[in-house]
């Protein structure tokens, strides 16, 4: 081993002596301490490492924390008054899908274009014509029914069907619509902060993927007709108290003796709440669904939230903070409104559009420029619907023909949470000689399912949350700090000190080591390469003076004279 080497390895005992020595962390020094106890050291070494190692494991999962999450949401202390929260829109559908009073009357025009298309194709008579338009009942998308390709009555109503239309394409949501009863038929009574109103001017029958159901308080700005005679009256409500009197109320009514089709086993009403701008289907809404049971009063007190987020955190990819702001939406959707519902539909029906080339009509398929499915593809959507049922469900189901679960759709930055809370009152059976005799039930009995729904906010105030980021490098570096100190005492000195050590005196001393060594190869080599007198060597200069003065005595008088000497 050269010099170098043992000069490098004694410079680095010495310097990690000085380390251990110096060194602010705590439980070092120990290292440099003498024991009795075998094998203390190496246990202490051993115990430091393994808090070593403990600690950078939790710094790395707070590092991971950070890149996966850096926002977090936070619960203001400011409280905004319900006068700035706009009211939910609500959609008041009847468990009655289809009038059986307008069926028949419709099943009778069906029946007579069949006989004029082919006598006794589908139907002998009105009545099972009436049976047969029950297929159209398919497009609701009830998970559980099922439709085959195999099946005749599909291709042969809809040959039916384009005949009345002269060769053209049926509207299906059209034709549903029609047979869905009235909004005069189902809301009959209805009430503002304690005032009677006509329920016509409040709520307008309209197509959502649940049937034709009466909206309340919608204004989405693409339904540019008739969209005065819904909001004339709403432009002048405001809810600014949480008290029953300051809510809406409206009785519902259906006659059981009209029933002809029905999602469930019931006579119950269903609510859907949902923005008002949002299009208005219970298939992708994100707030609900409220059914109201016969006989009944329903209160439902509403409780926005207010959520809001600076625009600072746009810095973060939306994945990571788990939003989009208005802008990033619109570009999303390619359309100037964004929600995290419409986002919804939309992905779902390019999914329904890939896999069965068209759209349920009873959804929006003018939203994607798509075409509507007709009864011969009605199977393909139910198939679709019950695929996609699975994958909701159950998470190892694969995907087929390009299924994905919409994890694009991210709720909006900026907006209004609704929470809804639902207070079921019941009420007693009233007849025609005992009817009820108080509020908007009065005078009214319970031949017909009857049911009273009240709407309000439930609080004068609603906070207001704030989503930001709190987790800079500040918060990571006290995190660190706090953790590091605990441990071992570490601090920003500790860091310091090991880069001294390591990249500052140890480079010193590296740099000591490689000059002295270059020093002395140049010493050497310049020894080296000095001129100096070569003398021949011969063996006879070697011998005894006696034996030079026989054999060479002029060359020794001659020296000896020239050095002054005899």
């Amino acid at each position: 081993m050269d010099r170098f080497s043992i000069y490098l390895r004694q410079t680095y005992r010495n310097l990690l002596k000085e380390f251990l020595n110096e060194s602010g962390m705590h439980g070092l020094k120990l290292l440099l301490y003498t024991s009795t106890i075998r094998y203390a050291k190496y246990i202490w070494l051993i115990f430091l490492t393994s808090i070593i190692v403990g600690t950078y494991v939790i710094i790395i999962n707070l590092i991971i924390q950070y890149l996966d999450q850096p926002t977090e949401v936070l619960l203001s202390t400011k409280l905004v008054h319900v006068s700035n929260s706009p009211f939910p829109a609500v959609a008041i559908c009847s468990a009655n899908k289809i009038s059986r009073h307008k069926l028949m009357l419709y099943a009778a025009k069906v029946y007579k274009a069949q006989e004029a298309l082919h006598s006794g194709l589908l139907a002998k008579n009105v009545s099972e014509m009436a049976e047969q338009l029950m297929l159209l009942t398919g497009f609701f998308l009830y998970p559980f029914d099922t439709y085959s390709n195999a099946d005749p009555r599909l291709r042969q109503l809809h040959d039916i069907l384009t005949s009345m239309y002269n060769g053209s394409e049926y509207s299906t949501r059209e034709i549903l619509y029609n047979l869905a009863p009235h909004c005069e038929d189902i809301i009959i009574r209805g009430m503002v902060f304690g005032k009677p109103i006509n329920t016509t001017r409040y709520f307008q029958k309209r197509s959502i993927s649940a049937g034709a159901c009466c909206l309340f308080n919608y204004r989405r700005e693409s339904y540019v007709t008739n969209i005065t005679r819904a909001t004339l009256e709403m432009n002048n409500v405001t809810f600014e108290s949480n008290s029953i009197l300051n809510s809406i109320q409206f009785v519902l009514q259906s006659d059981p003796n009209d029933y002809t089709h029905s999602e469930f086993a019931s006579y119950a009403f269903q609510l859907y709440l949902f923005p008002q701008q949002d299009y208005p289907t219970s298939m992708t809404n994100t707030l609900g669904e409220i059914l109201v049971n016969p006989r009944s009063i329903m209160q439902i007190p509403v409780q926005p939230t207010f959520y809001e987020a600076p625009r600072s955190i746009s810095s973060f990819s939306p994945a990571v903070r788990e939003c989009y702001f208005k802008d990033e939406g619109q570009q999303l959707l390619n359309r100037s409104y964004y929600s995290l519902d419409e986002c919804l539909l939309i992905c779902r029906m390019r999914s329904m559009q890939r896999y069965c080339g068209c759209v349920n009509p009873m959804l929006a398929p003018t939203l994607i420029n798509a075409t509507a499915c007709s009864l011969t593809q009605l199977p393909c959507l139910t198939r679709w619907m019950r695929l996609f049922n699975q994958w909701s469900y159950f998470e190892y189901v694969d995907q087929p023909h390009g299924f994905d679960k919409c994890k694009l759709c991210m709720p909006t930055c900026n907006g209004i949470n609704y929470k809804f809370y639902n207070n079921y009152l019941p009420l007693r059976e009233a007849t025609d000689a005992d009817p009820y005799t108080n509020g908007l039930l009065k005078g009214l009995n319970s031949v017909k399912t009857v049911a009273l729904v009240k709407l309000y906010f439930k609080q004068k105030y609603a906070e207001s949350t704030r989503r930001d980021v709190i987790g800079d490098w500040v918060m990571l570096l006290s995190r660190f700090g706090g953790i590091l100190s605990l441990f071992y005492g570490f601090s920003i000195l500790s860091f310091i000190e090991i880069i001294y050590f390591i990249s500052g005196k140890w480079f010193v001393l590296i740099n000591k080591a490689w000059q002295l060594a270059k020093m002395r190869k140049q010493q050497q080599s310049a020894l080296a390469s000095e001129k100096k007198p070569v003398y021949t060597l011969y063996w006879n200069e070697l011998q005894p003076p006696s034996v030079k003065l026989k054999k060479y005595p002029k060359n020794i008088i001659w020296i000896n004279q020239t050095h002054g000497r005899l």
